[in-house]
C-alpha cells in the first residue's frame, strides 16, 4: 500500500493553514501588547537630568502639571499616562549629584501605583487638589469641573487618593477633604516650555 500524497490545491489546505498561523500570530501579538499594557512600574527608578529632564519608560508621559510634591518629605505624587492607561504614582525623591546651584540629577522611585484605565490623565484624573490644611498631594478620580472665569473648580468626583507617608502607599480618602483648581492656561503654557526642552 502506498502512502497517500497529499496535493495542497490552490486556495485549500495550504491557504486555510495560512489563516490559522497568521490567527495564531494575532493572538501572541495582542497578549505581548496586553502583559506591556498591566505592567507595573513599582520598584522601577525614573531619572531626571538637568541637560534631557525626565527619562520616562517608554510610551509613558508626565506633564508638568499632573506632578505635586508631599509637603515636608521626599515624596511626590505623579499622574502618569502609560501604554493609554492614566495611573496614579507614589515616588520617593533622591538627589544623586548637584551639579549647580539650581540643577541637579535626581533619581524617583515609584513606590505604589494605582490604574485607572477609564480615566483621562490631567483632567478626570488629576493632582491639582490641596487637604484639609492646604497642603498638596491629593488626586481625584472620576472628576467633574466647573467654569469659573479663567479657572476650573471641582463640581463632583467619584473618590481622593492621599499618600500616607507611614506605609508610602496611596490611600482613599473623603472627597469633602479637598479642594481643588485647575487653571488651564497654565497648563498648557507649562506643557508646551516642556515640549520645547
Amino acid at each position: 500500500m502506498h502512502p497517500r500524497r497529499t496535493r495542497i490545491l490552490p486556495g485549500g489546505r495550504g491557504k486555510r493553514a495560512g489563516k490559522w498561523v497568521g490567527a495564531i500570530f494575532l493572538c501572541l501579538l495582542a497578549t505581548t501588547a496586553g502583559a506591556a499594557e498591566a505592567e507595573s512600574y513599582v520598584g522601577r527608578p525614573i531619572y531626571s537630568e538637568p541637560a534631557s529632564g525626565l527619562q520616562l519608560p517608554p510610551l509613558c508621559q508626565v506633564d508638568p502639571s499632573w506632578r505635586a510634591s508631599v509637603s515636608g518629605t521626599d515624596l511626590e505624587i505623579w499622574v502618569a499616562l502609560c501604554w493609554g492607561d492614566a495611573r496614579v504614582w507614589l515616588l520617593k525623591r533622591q538627589v544623586i549629584e548637584v551639579v549647580s546651584a539650581r540643577q541637579s540629577r535626581l533619581r524617583f522611585e515609584v513606590l505604589d501605583e494605582h490604574v485607572y484605565p477609564q480615566e483621562v490623565a490631567g483632567d478626570t484624573l488629576s493632582v491639582q487638589c490641596t487637604g484639609p490644611r492646604d497642603e498638596p498631594g491629593y488626586v481625584v478620580r472620576g472628576a467633574q469641573w466647573r467654569s469659573d472665569g479663567k479657572e476650573l473648580r471641582l463640581r463632583n468626583a467619584r473618590g481622593v487618593l492621599r499618600p500616607d507617608t507611614r506605609t508610602q502607599k496611596l490611600v482613599d480618602t473623603e472627597v469633602g477633604a479637598v479642594e481643588c483648581v485647575r487653571f488651564p492656561e497654565r497648563e498648557a503654557m507649562m506643557k508646551r516650555l516642556q515640549q520645547k526642552n
